[in-house]
Parts: C-alpha cells; sequence; structure tokens
C-alpha cells in the first residue's frame, strides 16, 4: 500500500469517525428540538395553523414582533398552502434551558419553489421545547 492510499484512507476514517461522533453523541434535547421542527413543517405543509401556532411560545417576542402578529402571519401563510415542504440542514445548539436552531426550509418546487434560512431560538416550558424568537434570511 503506497504513501497516498494510506492517506486517503486515514482521511476517510477521520471524516467516519467524525461523522459517527455527531450522530452519536447528539442530545435528547437537540433530538426533540429537530423532532419540533419536522412536525411543524408537517403542519405548515398540512395547512394545520394551529398545530404551527403551538409550537410558539407564549412569550414569544422578536423586535417589534409579537406572538399575536406572528399567529396572523401564520395563518396567512397556511392559507396560501405550503406544499410541498421540506427541510435540509438543522443545526441545533442547546445550552441548559435554551436552544438555537438554524435550518433551511424549501417550499413548493419549480419555478415557485422558494427557499428561505430560519434561525429559531427556543427555551424548555413546562419540559415542551418552545420557539421564542424567529429571524428569516432570503437565499
Amino acid at each position: 500500500m503506497n504513501f497516498y492510499t494510506k492517506v486517503v484512507g486515514g482521511f476517510v476514517l477521520l471524516i467516519a469517525a467524525a461523522l459517527a461522533a455527531i450522530f452519536l453523541f447528539r442530545t435528547s434535547d437537540e433530538k426533540a428540538i429537530e423532532q419540533l421542527l419536522e412536525k411543524g413543517l408537517r403542519a405548515a405543509e398540512a395547512g394545520d395553523a394551529e398545530g404551527v401556532i403551538a409550537l410558539v411560545s407564549p412569550d414569544y417576542k422578536n423586535a417589534d414582533e409579537t406572538r399575536e402578529s406572528l399567529i396572523r402571519k401564520i395563518r396567512q401563510a397556511l392559507s396560501q398552502r405550503l406544499s410541498p415542504a421540506r427541510m435540509e440542514g438543522a443545526a441545533v445548539q442547546v445550552s441548559g434551558e435554551d436552544a438555537e436552531a438554524n435550518v433551511k426550509v424549501i417550499v413548493g418546487a419549480l419555478q415557485l419553489r422558494r427557499e428561505f434560512g430560519l434561525r429559531l431560538k427556543l427555551k424548555k416550558q413546562g419540559g415542551e421545547w418552545k420557539v421564542t424568537t424567529a429571524d428569516q434570511a432570503e437565499r
């Protein structure tokens, strides 16, 4: 086995070990948040505004946007049917009872396709994770 093959093999093993560590050592809170995001996406795709609203904290506040104004936006957006919808690249960081999640959302298909990033802050309230702020970044 030549040196180049050994280097490539070692690199592949290093990447495999890193990926295994990422998937094996995710916390249960990170998994719960990812499942919460998937649940919200499925509710949005189904047009279930109440299912999406249930994920929003009663303490939601983002600059001048209140929970009530966010709820109006959710209802308006879901009246337009967000289908198909999918989520990619959820990155979740948990610190005690607080968490941040960054995710790319893809809605629609072909010419009607729209991609945007979401940066969410969450807080564990009553044993459940709830969204306390949300920022959207167009892509």
